[in-house]
């Protein structure tokens, strides 16, 4: 099992596991995190209760982080009990808890401030999120955005994930469908590839955001 300690590389988060197999074996390959996506609609949807299960058994290997589209995907009693970082595609309200937000780099170059003081880190994401569509990966343009930790996500794939890395610099890289055989089934070759390809292209990042990629997924 890897090392979980901090170190000078990109974090790299897989998204859409739904089995305590699949969890592990992200982690067993080097995945710094996990998500389990509870929004209804996604065809990669799993019960809160299922991925509080998963979370519980695989948090000492890898940060667990629950994907929803809105706060009410889960009620706010049960979204207590989880264990690790939140990521809500929700600019405002919510419970008072930390957060990833997800947005669309459209949506984030139109905030000129952050909108809520429990977010943790960003998420930038293709218009349509969730759909493995590419886009010309870049960082957002409002100064406050560059004071926290920013996720790469929107069609990532093994053969473009350092091309991205090289031309936005971000802390973590997210990857769902661009690592499956078929919709919400994850091919664990390209996992290993995706993973492999990430962590090698920090050379390719300067010294600040090195720097900030030693923060962990579980410090959020």
């Amino acid at each position: 099992m890897p090392n979980r300690s901090a170190k000078l590389k990109t974090l790299v988060k897989i998204c859409g596991l739904r089995s305590i197999d699949d969890a592990m074996r992200a982690a067993e390959l080097g995945a710094d995190a996990v998500g389990f996506v509870v929004a209804p609609a996604s065809p990669r949807h799993i019960s809160f209760q299922d991925s509080l299960a998963i979370a519980q058994h695989v948090l000492a290997y890898v940060t667990p982080v629950l994907v929803l589209r809105h706060w009410l995907d889960v009620p706010p009693q049960e979204l207590r009990l989880w264990p690790g970082p939140v990521q809500v595609y929700e600019v405002v309200s919510g419970p008072d808890r930390k957060r990833i937000l997800g947005c669309s780099i459209e949506q984030l170059n139109q905030l000129q401030q952050c909108p809520n003081a429990q977010i943790s880190a960003l998420l930038v994401d293709a218009p349509n999120a969730g759909a493995g569509e590419g886009w010309n990966w870049q960082r957002p343009k409002p100064p406050w955005t560059s004071q926290l930790p920013l996720i790469l996500a929107g069609g990532l794939s093994p053969e473009n994930v350092a091309t991205a890395i090289s031309q936005a610099c971000p802390w973590a890289v997210d990857v769902s469908s661009g690592v499956e055989s078929s919709r919400g089934v994850k091919d664990f070759q390209m996992v290993k590839d995706f993973i492999k390809n990430a962590q090698g292209a920090q050379k390719n990042i300067d010294a600040s955001a090195k720097n900030a990629s030693t923060i962990l997924f579980n410090q959020l």
